[in-house]
């Protein structure tokens, strides 16, 4: 038996530097720390507040016009410290009004005249929209406060307003899908959030990001809704938290269909094929309240399916259903897929109960899949495969972002990239793959480490810091969601080992639950929980610039392993070494041993004439240049 003897020399220094040890924080976290709101050791500060809000919102679907009308009055609670001198509304459907500012394209069939807004009173005072005074800047409106809002004090606006759907087919998340299907999203005047991170020139607290683009998603205050919803008769309404008329719009027998799914674990067919051309509705009103939820958002039609079941998750029964078009060939098996995600992210990954009363799938978007609380809006997808991870995906953002408020227009993999995460977790347990494309209809199992060296080379890289709205790219938005956080989460989950990981995370969200958090709040509980100063990883992997290469050079009978560059990366470290009578053994390093801020490891190997090559490992460690990883030896 060979024997073979290893020394492991690192070369770094023996004390972590002031840089390496310290967590990298932008100047508005720093200012947060001194006011006490947030705090290094991940948890909310003392002085932690947020805003909120009650919305009452009447809305008509009117599929002649092709317009929404609506109607809403909110209550607002000022919780912050501050008096506040305007409001900001969010008036998304303004992406398609003409003139405005885009950084994208839109079908020019939906551009149109706007939000126009009727009638805006707030306190019980008439606002002029003419006002030279209100500020209407793309997607925002801001309007100035005759009587400023003190602190812990509230205020009443009452608003009508309507817009033109947008019907022609391009990306995006609301309007007309197909066959008198509609999915309406977005579509309410929505008070922005005021926080204690934002810092806007002259619009001190307020998140003034705009929804110019389409691809920004959420930022939202966790608030309580009432929304009465008109569609024409003989449509069906999904939305999102409970209907509370159920025998005002269904049929007795319809209701035990519902009563039925919502106790068992079978799939039950409330609506099926036979049941097209027949009447299960007694009205057109349909009323849903939802308390402490970040969105409101609906689908509806008049001649879909609708699947349902249950599952038991804690003491708690969970309904899970699917809407869908009656052609649809793969859409039947969304069911049982959504059923598994449900049961997946509350008992493995993430490992938490599933945080609502139900989880509805409905099929309204022309491609791609969104997510709103409790219910997704997703394509008919041609490939089970990648129907699967939509399902599951769309379902398990009702924890990143919806269980926290997170802001995903500045921190898209606290949302994106932990999602994913759990996603190509799923993807691999049930189908064996750990990652996936899906391009002109070819799904293919690349790897996710395969994925990520393609593109760190090939599209534009930034730090994960670098904010959501102002990637202007299909191809590096991509990148930038969905490949590159999901593989620090993957690499230090691996490093800790995935309970550890677990454990940390259910403690954030413990501590974070309705309220806002940022990366460093992620970061520093992590490190609290763990208790280890973990700083050199969330640095090097999610704040500064970098990219991923080893490489191995050989002295003598010592094998030197190098991060090849000035900003590379840290990585696990799986040498392999061959020898001539064809055995072989690997030697792994976890990727702590470059805690201390060292470049190289060196190995020494005796009885160097017995080996025939050493190599690093680029198949299971992410790696964008192959050339220095194989060292053969004559």
């Amino acid at each position: 038996m060979r024997i073979l003897i290893l020394i492991l020399v690192i070369t770094c220094p023996i004390i972590i530097s002031a840089q390496e040890a310290q967590l990298y924080e932008t100047v508005n976290y720093q200012n947060a720390v001194k006011n006490e709101t947030r705090s290094r050791n991940g948890k909310p500060g003392p002085m932690y507040w947020q805003n909120h809000a009650d919305y009452t919102i009447t809305v008509r679907l009117d599929t002649a016009l092709k317009r929404i009308f609506g109607k809403e009055s909110v209550t607002y609670f000022n919780e912050s410290p501050d008096t506040l001198t305007n409001i900001v509304l969010r008036l998304y459907q303004n992406r398609y009004k003409k003139g405005a500012v885009r950084d994208d394209e839109v079908h020019p069939g939906n551009i149109h005249e706007g939000v126009e807004l009727d009638t805006i009173i707030i306190n019980e005072t008439g606002i002029s929209l003419e006002s030279h005074r209100i500020m209407s800047n793309g997607t925002n409106f801001s309007i100035p406060l005759e009587n400023p809002l003190p602190s812990k004090s509230k205020l009443s606006i009452y608003c009508e307003w309507s817009y033109k759907l947008p019907l022609e087919p391009e990306f995006r998340r609301t309007g007309y899908y197909k066959d008198n299907a509609w999915f309406i999203g977005y579509f309410y005047p929505q008070i922005a959030v005021y926080d204690d991170m934002e810092f806007f020139p002259n619009m001190k607290g307020w998140d003034y990001m705009l929804f110019h683009k389409g691809l920004q998603e959420f930022y939202n205050d966790f608030n309580n809704y009432k929304v009465t919803i008109e569609v024409p008769e003989g449509f069906f309404v999904w939305g999102t938290g409970s209907l509370t008329n159920e025998e005002g719009v269904f049929t007795n027998s319809l209701i035990e269909r519902l009563d039925e799914a919502r106790t068992t674990d079978e799939k039950v067919e409330i609506l099926s094929k036979d049941d097209l051309n027949k009447d299960y509705l007694v009205g057109n009103i349909w009323e849903f309240e939802a308390n402490e939820v970040p969105d409101f958002a609906f689908g509806t039609a008049p001649n879909y399916l609708w699947d349902g079941t249950s599952i038991l998750i804690g003491d708690r029964r969970i309904f899970v259903d699917a809407a869908y078009h009656p052609e649809s060939v793969l859409y039947p098996q969304v069911i049982d897929i959504a059923k598994n995600s449900v049961k997946y992210t509350s008992e493995v990954f993430p490992g938490i109960h599933y945080p609502y009363s139900h989880a509805t799938t409905f099929n309204g978007m022309l491609s791609g899949g969104m997510e709103f609380p409790m219910i997704a809006n997703n394509s008919d997808d041609r490939d089970t495969v990648f129907l699967t991870l939509m399902t599951f995906h769309e379902i398990c953002h009702n924890y990143f972002p919806f269980l926290m408020g997170i802001n995903e227009k500045r921190y898209h993999f606290m949302d994106e990239g932990l999602t994913q995460f759990f996603t190509n977790r799923f993807l691999w347990d049930k189908h064996g793959m750990d990652f996936y494309t899906n391009t002109r209809g070819s799904v293919k199992s690349i790897g996710i480490y395969a994925a990520y060296n393609y593109f760190c080379v090939t599209t534009q890289d930034n730090s994960s810091l670098y904010n959501a709205y102002a990637q202007n790219d299909m191809n590096n938005a991509f990148y930038q969601y969905l490949i590159k956080p999901v593989v620090p989460f993957m690499l230090f989950a691996d490093m800790i080992g995935e309970d550890k990981f677990l454990f940390a995370l259910h403690e954030f969200v413990h501590r974070w639950k309705g309220k806002h958090p940022t990366p460093f709040d992620l970061f520093y509980t992590m490190n609290d929980v763990l208790d280890e100063n973990f700083n050199w990883f969330w640095n090097a992997w999610f704040l500064d610039f970098g990219y991923p290469d080893l490489g191995i050079e050989l002295q003598d009978n010592q094998a030197i392993i190098k991060r090849m560059g000035a900003r590379a990366l840290p990585l696990p470290v799986n040498l392999t070494i061959e020898y001539k009578d064809g055995t072989s053994t690997t030697i792994s390093k976890s990727m702590n041993i470059w805690k201390n801020g060292g470049k190289q490891v060196t190995i020494e190997i005796e009885n160097l004439e017995n080996v025939k090559s050493i190599s690093l490992d680029d198949k299971s460690v992410p790696d964008i240049n192959h050339g220095n990883n194989y060292i053969e030896i004559n």
